[in-house]
């Protein structure tokens, strides 16, 4: 149908019945699956899970308190890849040959 046809107004959308009018489940039939439970249904707000919940080593520890140090310091969220290895320098690692 082009945009200049005329539409048939028994298939026109608007002249029905709004669908939203009515109630959808009009009989006390059980439904196949309910969509509404389930274990994958997040019950109440989601926790967020503190640095002590995770097995850290202490080289992980202190790499993670010096990418915070760098990111308060200089008031951004996301270091470069290059401002990572220069946080990595300065905790003294370096590159084996």
């Amino acid at each position: 149908m082009s945009a200049g046809e005329p539409r048939d107004p028994d298939q026109d959308r608007r002249s029905k019945s709004d669908r939203r009018q009515t109630q959808r489940r009009q009989r006390k039939e059980p439904v196949e699956v309910d969509r509404r439970t389930g274990k994958d249904r997040r019950q109440g707000p989601r926790r967020k899970r503190s640095m002590n919940q995770y097995d850290m080593s202490e080289d992980v520890l202190e790499f993670i308190n010096a990418i915070n140090r760098f990111k308060s310091s200089t008031g951004r969220s996301f270091p470069t890849w290059s401002e990572v290895l220069e946080i990595l320098r300065g905790l003294g690692y370096e590159k084996q040959s």
